[in-house]
Parts: C-alpha cells; structure tokens; sequence
C-alpha cells in the first residue's frame, strides 16, 4: 500500500515542477491554469479532493520519507484546509481566488520558483 503513496506524492511533484517550467516557458497558459480555480462548484470540490488524497499520503507515507515530521504535518495542514473549504459555500473560495489569484500571477516567477522547490523537495523526500 505504501507504494500508492509514494506515487502519489511523486505525481503531485511533477505536476509542481512540471507547473514551474511552464510558467517560464509559456506564462500565459500558466495564467490561464490559475484562473481555474475555484470558478464552479465542480472545480472547487475536484480541487479539494485531489488536495485531501495528497494530504492523506503524506500523512501515511511520511514516516518513510526523510524529514518525516515536516512532512506529516504537512500534509495535516492540507487535509485540514481542504476539509474547511469543504464546510464553507465554494463561492466564498471562488470570491477569496478571485483577490488572491491577480497577486499570484503578478508574482508568478515568485511562485513558479516556489513549486520547483516544493516538488524536488517532496521528490527527495520520498526517493532520499
């Protein structure tokens, strides 16, 4: 079972670092990729699925993974924010995207940087 997991967390990486190349390379589809977020009900409640299984396998893979208590806590954080955004109407998070979303774009070389970082550091986590 620990291998779903680690292919969990190793897919959510790629994505990350996959996410970063794209904004350097082509930034308008990045920009377009932002501007998803959160605009139905079906997009948020896809959003916080995918967020909860990604929380829930570095909660159970990370006693396996180097930094094991960054990790665990970690993915707390996430299956705890994405349950809260599951208790509160999805406009109120398409209302908090639309403020939160501009200043994301206006710093996306920032936040491409930071999804490089994050994905290598999940990807050595579960391969170190």
């Amino acid at each position: 079972m620990d291998w779903i997991f680690s292919f969990v967390i190793l897919i959510a990486s790629l994505a990350l670092i996959s996410f970063s190349f794209i904004a350097f390379i082509k930034p308008t589809l990045a920009k377009h990729y932002l501007q998803q977020f959160a605009v139905s009900a079906k997009a948020h409640y896809t959003e916080q699925l995918i967020r909860i299984v990604f929380g829930l396998s570095l909660i159970l893979y990370s006693p396996q993974m180097l930094y094991s208590e960054v990790f665990f806590f970690f993915g707390w954080l996430m299956v705890i924010t994405s349950m809260g955004l599951l208790c509160v109407p999805w406009w109120w998070h398409e209302k908090f995207a639309d403020k939160v979303i501009p200043w994301v774009i206006r710093l996306l070389p920032l936040y491409a940087i930071s999804c490089l970082v994050l994905g290598s550091t999940l990807i050595y986590g579960v391969l170190g």
